[in-house]
């Protein structure tokens, strides 16, 4: 089973991240939604810096891809196998608020290096770009 070694999911707001995160450092997260009791993860990442203020960065942003809307609220990503129900919303409409990360989970780093080397890990472990919002794979600050 995947497993992303982070402390968490907490929702995502901005009061949640000043609870949880108490410090200034490197570090991983990852972004997603609840389904029921089960964290979905859809965005891996890092900080090299400043994991914290990374996070802050996310409050309200948009799920980036149509296909990892929420599947608690966009009836497409739980009808996957068949037909869509008569009343699915046009795809259209995914850019909405339903279609926000909600929760997410943090670990911090000792370095920038050990912050890139996990976000690999957690990216290959949750399907890449395949499985992922993320546009593209880890890179390194050096390039």
């Amino acid at each position: 089973m995947r497993s992303l070694e982070m402390s968490g999911s907490y929702p995502l707001s901005d009061e949640a991240i000043d609870e949880a995160l108490t410090r200034t450092s490197p570090g991983n997260y990852a972004l997603g939604y609840m389904d029921g009791d089960t964290f979905n993860v859809f965005y891996v990442g890092r900080s090299d810096s400043d994991v914290r203020q990374r996070l802050h960065e996310w409050v309200g942003m948009l799920s980036r891809y149509e296909k990892h809307a929420s599947s608690a609220k966009a009836s497409w990503g739980v009808h996957r196998r068949g037909q869509l129900p008569v009343d699915a919303p046009a795809l259209a409409r995914v850019g909405n608020a339903e279609s926000r990360y909600t929760h997410f989970a943090y670990s911090y780093a000792r370095s920038a290096e050990d912050a890139y080397a996990h976000e690999w890990r957690d990216y290959d472990a949750f399907g890449g770009s395949h499985g992922l919002d993320n546009e593209t794979q880890p890179v390194s600050a050096a390039g």
